[in-house]
């Protein structure tokens, strides 16, 4: 009896964990669209995501590149910088040059 509530709850434990992670796997393509709001040196700023380019504070857009889940644009210099969904609200775009981590927040 004891085997069996064991293999029951296991069951249940590896069920909740896959299906969590399978609801945060979001594809960057098209968890990245939308508009974002993130602070900068502790300024508010909003980031708005077409399909193709990016657009800071309602100033012109710019041209990315987005390929799996790394990010690129040209402003200049070429910029990378590594996406990902903890959530469907929240993205975290990562520096790969200097390890810094940024943290964006869904806007309705």
């Amino acid at each position: 009896m004891l085997n069996r509530i064991f293999i029951i709850v296991s069951l249940l434990v590896l069920t909740g964990l896959t299906s969590g992670c399978v609801g945060l796997s979001l594809e960057p393509a098209k968890a990245l669209v939308g508009r974002w709001q993130t602070q900068m040196g502790g300024f508010p700023m909003q980031v708005e995501y077409t399909a193709n380019a990016v657009s800071v504070d309602n100033q012109a857009p710019v041209v990315y590149e987005l390929v799996g889940d790394r990010l690129s644009f040209s402003q200049g210099s070429t910029q990378v910088r590594i996406l990902s969904f903890p959530t469907k609200s929240q993205m975290i775009q990562l520096d790969p040059m200097t390890g810094t981590e940024h943290r964006f927040d869904r806007l309705p």
